[in-house]
């Protein structure tokens, strides 16, 4: 494979790398965070997973009849790959 030398003024140089750098820093933050949720959840770890309150998880829980909950003993428990999956089915 060919490759390509390429010389770029230091302040480029220190700007692309810092911007490298940033980038990749997000998408490690974001890596974690999104693994860093148990399997099973509450109410209000539900909610902050989804990125919305829990007054719209109590509401998405009434209007949607296919909302995944679990409930035991009225316990009630959100499994995290049940949510990607309702997610994806109802993304526009």
């Amino acid at each position: 494979m060919d490759s390509i030398k390429l010389s770029l003024p230091s302040e480029l140089q220190q700007a692309t790398l810092s911007m490298v750098k940033d980038a990749l820093k997000t998408v490690v933050d974001d890596y974690k965070e999104a693994n860093s949720y148990p399997p099973y959840m509450n109410q209000r770890i539900t909610a902050k997973y989804l990125g919305v309150s829990p007054a719209t998880v109590i509401r998405w829980e009434k209007e949607f009849k296919d909302f995944p909950i679990i409930q035991i003993e009225g316990t009630k428990k959100y499994k995290k790959s049940d949510l990607d999956n309702w997610m994806n089915k109802h993304k526009k």
